[in-house]
């Protein structure tokens, strides 16, 4: 090999080195609270395309607690990119495998195809059983099977790993006024609005209670699948 050789192998090692290098630590840097705290400047302040990119990076670098925040923004689409960001972390949690397991079980619970979504969420839960958005899903379609106890279960559940899963907060809220009980269908449904303001289903939920506590409704309490 001449010199010239060794000198052209060499330079091409360094540079792979060198960008190995600044790949790791550009990854790390992206995990520190400064560039999360960055990125939800831009989420706050940037225009609708830059505050997107923003709710996405978060999503993808585990900015849970910046969009959390977000979530509490006045601003409804502040409030709605921050949502949009967490449902993409939660529902990406457990991998790319979980993730297209849970595409084909969303795809089923919105064609109601009730079940069928629950047979593919067990699948996933035997496999990742602290995957918090398939305890959230399944509970959401056993609810719509009238199974509210399982339910609320998988909520209770899903909200021990992640307490601020406000989906998990609104579902174990609808579970409890299906089962009759109010006190705790407030609480937990004042627990999901603490965490998401904006979140309508539960303000229609509490609306719903309020009527009933008042006297405006004496039957039992029943909510029809399109309320969510």
């Amino acid at each position: 090999m001449t010199n010239a050789l060794r000198l052209f192998v060499r330079w091409l090692c360094i540079l792979a080195v060198s960008f190995t290098a600044s790949y790791a630590l550009l990854h790390v840097a992206r995990r520190t609270s400064w560039f999360k705290e960055r990125v939800y400047h831009e989420l706050l302040s940037g225009t609708e395309d830059q505050r997107l990119r923003a709710a996405s990076i978060l999503a993808d670098v585990g900015g849970e607690s910046q969009l959390l925040r977000g979530l509490k923004s006045p601003d409804a689409t502040i409030s709605d990119m921050a949502r949009r960001g967490l449902d993409h972390l939660w529902f990406s949690a457990a991998g790319n495998k979980a993730y297209e397991q849970m595409e084909k079980a969303y795809a089923l619970a919105e064609e109601k195809k009730f079940a069928a979504s629950v047979t593919i969420l067990d699948q996933i839960l035997e496999r990742y059983p602290n995957y918090v958005e398939a305890l959230n899903r399944r509970a959401a379609s056993l609810w719509q099977l009238g199974e509210y106890e399982k339910s609320r279960t998988d909520c209770e559940n899903a909200l021990a790993l992640n307490p601020n899963h406000y989906g998990a907060w609104e579902g174990l809220g609808v579970s409890q006024l299906q089962l009759g009980d109010l006190e705790g269908a407030c609480r937990s449904l004042r627990t999901a609005l603490s965490i998401f303001p904006n979140d309508s289903i539960a303000r229609r939920c509490l609306k719903k209670i309020d009527d009933l506590q008042h006297g405006r409704r004496t039957s039992t309490p029943k909510l029809d699948s399109d309320l969510l």
